[in-house]
């Protein structure tokens, strides 16, 4: 088969998948997750940074909603599309580094990863950082090659564009220097004008996020310092290998297995230049995040940058050194890991899906229409200045569904400075409003109450979902003169 029918599958099925993860959203009955709905706020106050990361999502939510609407099937749109971008690019680095037969299973693997399937029903920054590592992938390899200004350019825009959608695109300047430093012809891409112009590049585009958390008293950086969370838990014994066993669920059993063996064994056995360039942008990644995890903690998407290269290679092998049936067992599971979660979002309400009592994995996405009904309905029955909340996940969840109402939602904050974007950008000590409608999950919640004059306790909501805590509505009258 020709290289021409290769790319012709290539688009055919990649085609397919995203038209299948498109109809799945569509009848996705998932609610926003309030990270979801903390970045659709984002996107409707375009910035240059906000305060737990950068803004290149935000954006991008901003520009699919602007034209599609707010609808939850809007918000996400973004998600599979660009992943299918990324399985695109994905093709395009193994055409270079191998053939158009590795491209094409390269591709497909990727976009049908478990955690790609997983993914592309929801939105997160790993989506658009994913993509611009692949592009800064392709353009790095079509740069080392022919030294042209305009890769160059293309390698700093997505560097820059990178890191403005995720801090851990970062991690693209320790492999380049490894891959750079490790190779046959010295000095190599280092050592080249281009390159550095790249970088420059990469440092304007950032520039006014640095400018944004200059002006906020480093935000976003403080926020991202206090994730790592290095303390006195080290060794995390346990956390180490729960993040280990949960890269076999990320990016499927036999090829997590098959790239971790790969990674140990070429460098001893014999590897070729396209090889040693796959584990150099992937290996680095991974082993950062299994330390941190052994120092304070790990969450399973933070190694996520290891499988655009990681896939391609691990790939590669199963096509050119084991039997055809590890190729094809591997895409069967992930097939039908891709498959129960196109059916599954559609019958994910509480009680919908055949499954033991406490094991439904849609749990956390639902509870918050319910929530702003009841809400809704008890704002009804009073005249209100502002809408009260006093927790970051409340206070997304309650500017989405409550996003019909002219009613301004304030965020009660906790301490001298922002804990979040709500307490930075809507804080209620700066403007004390009041009557006050105060939503709040919080057993004792004295602290807020007890800093105004006049206080009802109107209803108590439980949700009908596992695990979402109830829900109480007060009436706040008279802020006191020193609300803390």
């Amino acid at each position: 088969m020709g290289e021409h029918d290769w790319a012709r599958r290539t688009w055919i099925a990649l085609g397919a998948v995203l038209v299948l993860r498109i109809i799945s959203l569509w009848f996705n009955t998932t609610e926003l997750f309030f990270d979801e709905a903390q970045y659709w706020v984002w996107g409707k106050e375009p910035a240059f940074g906000y305060f737990s990361k950068p803004p290149v999502l935000a954006w991008i939510i901003g520009l699919f909603t602007g034209v599609c609407g707010d609808s939850e099937f809007c918000v996400r749109l973004a998600s599979p599309v660009i992943h299918t971008g990324t399985a695109i690019l994905v093709f395009a680095i193994a055409a270079l580094l191998f053939d158009s037969r590795t491209a094409f299973w390269s591709a497909l693997t990727y976009a049908l990863l478990p955690a790609v399937s997983l993914s592309s029903g929801v939105i997160s920054t790993d989506v658009p950082l994913l993509f611009f590592w692949a592009l800064a992938l392709f353009a790095f390899l079509n740069f080392e090659r022919s030294n042209s200004i305009g890769w160059a350019l293309t390698l700093g825009a997505a560097i820059g564009l990178g890191v403005m959608s995720k801090y851990a695109m970062l991690y693209i300047l320790p492999c380049i220097a490894l891959y750079s430093l490790s190779i046959a012809e010295k000095p190599h891409v280092l050592a080249r004008g281009k390159f550095w112009l790249a970088m420059v590049v990469a440092a304007l585009i950032v520039a006014p996020n640095i400018w944004w958390n200059v002006a906020n008293q480093f935000a976003t950086v403080s926020h991202t310092g206090e994730n790592i969370g290095w303390g006195s838990g080290f060794p995390n014994i346990a956390g180490f290998a729960e993040f280990a066993a949960s890269q076999f669920g990320v990016m499927g059993p036999i090829m997590f297995g098959i790239y971790v063996a790969s990674v140990f064994r070429l460098p001893r056995e014999g590897m070729t230049r396209a090889q040693w360039f796959l584990i150099a942008f992937s290996a680095p990644v991974l082993a950062v995040i299994l330390f941190q995890a052994l120092m304070s903690k790990a969450y399973a998407n933070w190694a996520a940058l290891t499988y655009v290269a990681g896939t391609i290679l691990a790939v590669e092998i199963m096509l050119n050194r084991l039997p055809q049936w590890w190729l094809r067992l591997s895409t069967s599971i992930h097939a039908g890991v891709f498959a129960v979660l196109l059916v599954a979002v559609a019958f994910s309400k509480p009680g919908e899906l055949p499954l033991p009592e406490g094991s439904d994995p849609f749990a956390r996405m639902h509870g918050a229409k319910a929530v702003a009904a009841e809400a809704r309905a008890k704002l009804a029955q009073g005249d209100y200045q502002a809408i009260l909340v006093d927790e970051r996940q409340m206070a997304a969840l309650m500017h989405y569904y409550l996003r019909d109402l002219a009613l301004p939602i304030k965020s009660w904050q906790r301490g001298e400075t922002a804990n979040d974007h709500f307490e930075l950008t809507r804080p209620y000590q700066q403007q004390r409003l009041s009557p006050v409608f105060y939503i709040t999950r919080n057993n004792n919640p004295a602290r807020v109450v007890s800093n105004f004059v006049y206080a009802e306790r109107l209803a108590v909501f439980k949700p009908d979902v596992p695990g979402f805590r109830k829900v109480s509505f007060y009436t706040l009258r008279g802020p006191a003169p020193a609300v803390q």
